[in-house]
């Protein structure tokens, strides 16, 4: 079996064995974190190029740490020529950003031959990604929208609607917000009513609850262009 104590840090004995079996491991183990993405990930979509990044990135890094060594002199240099390098993706999903992390230290680790410390890491960000993945703490079904929607000034002021409006938000809504309040002062319909546009940011317990709130709001008396934009399922982990 081979020794892992007999590999060395030092650029000069750097065998081509040892340079080979530090590729093999970040491949092998940057592979597995990538699998642990695919398999927990709840985008519709997974982005193919992000998955084979996590794959790819661990390998230049290990050897760029193997290319360092000990030496300051080529971190230095290493760090200048990086430098020139301008990276413009942006990763907006915070998860997205702890994976790609999480494969580029296991390059780290490798390039360093700390191949036990790569290992046991790997497989305990791996478990606990897994156990989150199957916990209450991902298994959520709110969900964020916009609901807008218009009510005749007289209407608004003679039937309780702003009671009704409030009890209908504090029923099916987790949490609700006004963002926008306008009135029309020249009437946009034939009879001159003026009409107030109400825009409320909600987030709505569960996904039945939101088709709830649509038919409340269609079948109110006095509410007109009832439109409820819901643009996706809150982040999950």
């Amino acid at each position: 079996m081979f020794d892992f104590s007999n590999l060395n840090n030092n650029l000069e004995g750097a065998s081509l064995a040892n340079v080979i079996i530090i590729a093999l491991v970040s491949f092998v183990l940057s592979s597995l974190i990538a699998l642990t993405y695919q398999r927990t990930s709840r985008e519709i979509e997974s982005p193919k190029y992000f998955i084979q990044s996590l794959i790819l990135i661990s390998i230049p890094v290990a050897t760029v740490m193997q290319a360092i060594g000990d030496s300051l002199a080529r971190g230095l240099g290493m760090l200048g020529a990086l430098a020139i390098i301008r990276f413009r993706t942006t990763l907006r999903n915070p998860r997205n950003m702890v994976f790609m992390f999480t494969s580029i230290a296991v390059g780290i680790a490798a390039g360093v031959y700390g191949i036990a410390i790569a290992l046991i890491g790997t497989i305990a960000f791996c478990l606990v990604v897994f156990l989150i993945y199957y916990s209450p703490i991902s298994k959520t079904n709110h969900v964020v929208g916009n609901l807008q929607f218009e009510i005749p000034n007289v209407i608004l002021e003679t039937e309780n609607t702003r009671e009704k409006i409030e009890a209908l938000l504090e029923e099916n809504c987790a949490r609700y917000s006004l963002t926008k309040y306008s009135v029309n002062g020249k009437g946009n319909n034939e009879k001159g009513i003026k009409r107030i546009s109400f825009a409320f940011k909600i987030k709505v317990i569960h996904e039945k609850r939101a088709r709830d709130l649509v038919n409340e709001f269609s079948n109110m008396e006095g509410v007109y262009n009832v439109r409820i934009n819901f643009r996706d399922i809150d982040e999950k982990i």
